[in-house]
Order: C-alpha cells, then sequence, then structure tokens
C-alpha cells in the first residue's frame, strides 16, 4: 500500500468526528484513531495537507496538517489612511475589526453570509458546541453559611412584622423587633 499525499480544502466532516470530504474528490477519508484528535480541531474550509493509503474503496488518512494561509492586509484607502468596512464601505475607527458594527450584526442575525463576490454561501456546523449549563456554588454542608442564612430570614421576617405596627418610642420598637427576631429564629432552627 502506497503512502500518496493531497492538498485541498475540508469540504464536509462527518458526525462521529472521523471521515471528510476534500473539495473536489468525492470519496470520503477516514481518519486513524492517531489523526483523530488533530482533525477535530480543524474546520470546514480549512486548507489541508493529507498523507493517505488506499485499502480497497476506504482512504485511511496516517497524516493531516493545517495549511496556514497568510492573511492579507488590512484594507487602508490610500488617499486619505483611514479603515473601511468590507460590507458597506463605512469608515472604522481603526484596523482591528474588518467590518462596522451594523454589518457585524446582520451578518450573526442571518445564517447565510453574502461574499463581496455576490455569492451567497450558508454556514455548517457539523458539529455542535457543547453549552455548558450554569449552576451556582452552593456549600449546603456549611453551618456557619447555614447559621448566617438563618440570621437573616429570622431578621428580615421579624423587621417585616414590626413594620406594621405602631410604637410609642424608638426603643420599644427595637426590643419588639428583638425579641420577634430571636423567636424567629429559634422555629427556623427547630425546622
Amino acid at each position: 500500500m502506497a503512502t500518496q499525499e493531497l492538498k485541498g480544502k475540508i469540504f464536509r466532516k462527518a458526525g462521529n468526528g472521523k471521515g471528510f470530504l476534500i473539495e473536489g474528490n468525492e470519496n470520503w477519508f477516514n481518519a486513524s484513531e492517531k489523526v483523530v484528535p488533530y482533525l477535530a480541531k480543524l474546520n470546514v474550509g480549512d486548507e489541508v495537507d493529507i498523507s493517505y493509503f488506499k485499502k480497497g474503496v476506504k482512504q485511511e488518512v496516517t497524516l493531516i496538517q493545517k495549511i496556514e494561509i497568510k492573511e492579507t492586509p488590512k484594507k487602508v484607502e490610500p488617499e486619505t489612511g483611514e479603515f473601511t468596512c468590507e460590507d458597506c464601505g463605512a469608515t472604522l475607527k481603526d484596523g482591528k475589526y474588518k467590518r462596522c458594527w451594523t454589518c457585524n450584526k446582520k451578518s450573526q442575525d442571518n445564517p447565510k453570509v453574502v461574499e463581496k463576490t455576490g455569492t451567497t454561501k450558508s454556514k455548517v456546523y457539523d458539529e455542535p458546541k457543547e453549552q455548558k449549563e450554569w449552576k451556582p456554588k452552593v456549600d449546603y454542608n456549611n453551618p456557619e453559611k447555614t447559621a448566617q442564612i438563618q440570621r437573616g430570614n429570622a431578621g428580615n421576617m421579624a423587621a417585616a412584622v414590626a413594620s406594621s405596627q405602631q410604637f410609642s418610642d424608638p426603643e420599644s420598637a427595637t426590643e419588639f423587633t428583638i425579641l420577634l427576631a430571636e423567636r424567629f429564629l429559634e422555629w427556623l432552627r427547630a425546622e
């Protein structure tokens, strides 16, 4: 089995993360176990250089490398020295971004991206990104935290009850609120 080499763009990736198609080639390539982690880091549209061998109709990939394409310099208008939006031509503050805010927002809202050539291509999401569910960090087994929460709850309940009462002086209001808070705290600890 002779090893063959091929350069091209990844046209499509299989859902199992092991197979892919190269633009202009109708046969699927299968990544060997050692190549699968490298393939996972690549995206549809990436230019790659692969080494493979044929095993019947199967094409087993033994090496895959991304071909780094050098970026073209950012557009600068020759007369004014200003940076402009790729899509609408609006003046940009600096060359940090290629599009203005409006055009960038439009491209994010619309799943189809219209290039300057006028052709439309759909974004392809071969592998869904794993979304992590946010969970608050709670340590319920901490007795100090539990006591602090109970004291706060007892104080809040006492203040709610005391606010509906009328007192002749502030000292009696304070004593009443403290008495209620202590009773509520006892009740909460008994639960």
